[in-house]
């Protein structure tokens, strides 16, 4: 039969933990119920880990019973001389890990919201800092969620066990100033790292966090990245914010506590009307309106096919002009001479056209000492709200910049329905006038060109 262990008037039924100073036990005393009896294993008075259990008892019983605290039951530390181990008995209660298991995201933030309040009236009413804080801390008792475990309590006045070579709790939950220098880190803001980097264990299910500042933008170890939700985005820009590197670039932990509160109350969904029978209302009152933004889009489709049956017929001139000369620009979607020349304003004042297309194909020639001297061949479509398509084009010679050219043709408008047959053979009639006039204009061109 194994030994039974008795620890003052309890009898330890089962070991339910252990850290770095002391043993947890679920224990019992004369049939009653059962408690979680936190045993220190220090037994020398003046060593750090036994004035740490000290001040963690002192500071239990002065706040008494809080929510949000794991609350003492009875607490025993003997009088000196008395070798005894002193011993804490607390309510046994739940890990917050093992109370999540599987629990929605938005669980999560509840739990974490709801620690956030007592750590911050903690430090805002009693300048208490816990240090300490992470998942193996956090419990679930009767559907509370309570911090545990203030071995590491900070204490405004109290005695100085820090030493400033000495790191505080685990690295992936503990701020880097209370790692490099714990003595002079201010508590406040080391508990808000702590809990953010909880925060960030419990909504992804990781057994730890990374080290270091998260920062929101790094994908891969988001918790976004893990753990899908409509708003989880938001938690990651909360978690970067709290663990920033830099203590005063985090928000308190009031802050921090409004801000998951805030969270758990985003829609999880866009809103969602339902509009069908006003719908088929404004259908009925719009209908002639409807069917001619219909026929619009038709004739913009109709256009659209018009380009692509112009640009290929026109293709063979683009190709001899760059035979001409390498360095040809063809098909320019913006040409302010053009624009000044083509533009279907100089012929339909007061009508706003329903497509609007240019193309200009352009030799230059940038001697130095001379202005810029060019050949453009330019072409421009025009769909008006009438159904008719409009082509034009225009060919000229001459120095950029200067008034007057060394060559002009402009051909006339050429008109036909839209998407028509007409429209086709329009196309075909109005590349082979361009093409026609195309040698003059290049004729023109290579005998007006400055000499070199």
């Amino acid at each position: 039969m194994p030994k039974t262990i008795q620890v003052g008037p309890w009898t330890c039924l089962e070991q339910i933990g252990t850290g770095g100073n002391a043993t947890v036990w679920r224990a019992a005393r004369d049939g009653g119920s059962e408690v979680a009896l936190k045993v220190l294993d220090a037994k020398k008075r003046d060593s750090e880990r036994y004035q740490r259990f000290v001040q963690e008892v002192d500071v239990l019983r002065s706040l008494g019973d809080v929510d949000g605290v794991l609350r003492v039951i009875e607490a025993y530390l003997p009088e000196p001389g008395v070798k005894e181990q002193p011993w804490l008995a607390m309510p046994v209660a739940t890990p917050i890990k093992e109370a999540l298991d599987g629990a929605s995201l938005d669980s999560v933030v509840e739990a974490v919201a709801t620690i956030a309040r007592p750590v911050a009236w903690l430090q805002g009413e009693h300048q208490i800092g816990h240090r300490d804080v992470k998942p193996g801390n956090l419990y679930e008792l009767d559907g509370k969620w309570l911090v545990g475990d203030f071995g590491l309590v900070d204490l405004p006045g109290g005695d100085d066990l820090t030493k400033s070579d000495k790191a505080l709790g685990p690295a992936n939950f503990t701020a880097y100033e209370l790692i490099v220098n714990p003595k002079t880190a201010a508590s406040g803001p080391a508990d808000v790292y702590s809990l953010g980097k909880t925060l960030w264990v419990l909504g992804t299910g990781q057994p730890w966090p990374p080290l270091g500042h998260q920062p929101a933008q790094e994908s891969g170890y988001r918790l976004s990245d893990m753990r899908a939700h409509p708003n989880a985005t938001a938690l990651d820009r909360l978690i970067d914010r709290t663990t920033r590197i830099e203590p005063t670039q985090r928000p308190t932990m009031a802050e921090v506590a409004e801000e998951l509160a805030a969270w758990a109350r985003l829609a999880p969904d866009p809103v969602a009307v339902d509009l069908a029978g006003l719908k088929e209302q404004l259908r009925k009152k719009l209908a002639a309106h409807l069917v001619a933004q219909d026929v619009d889009e038709q004739r913009k489709e109709a256009a659209r096919r018009a380009m692509q049956a112009l640009t290929e017929r026109v293709r063979p001139l683009n190709d001899q002009l760059r035979e001409l000369y390498v360095q040809t620009e063809v098909d320019l979607q913006y040409d302010q001479l053009t624009e000044n020349l083509l533009s279907s304003k100089h012929l339909h004042w007061g009508v706003t056209p329903l497509v609007q297309w240019m193309r200009t194909t352009k030799i230059t020639i940038n001697e130095t000492g001379h202005l810029p001297f060019s050949l453009r061949m330019a072409r421009s479509l025009t769909v008006l709200p009438d159904g008719n398509i409009h082509l034009r084009w225009l060919l000229l010679v001459g120095l950029d910049g200067v008034m007057g050219s060394d060559f002009s043709a402009q051909g006339e408008d050429f008109s036909a329905p839209v998407g028509s047959v007409q429209e086709q053979e329009m196309i075909e009639r109005f590349a082979a006038e361009l093409g026609a006039n195309l040698p003059k204009a290049v004729q023109a061109f290579v005998h007006a060109l400055p000499e070199t």
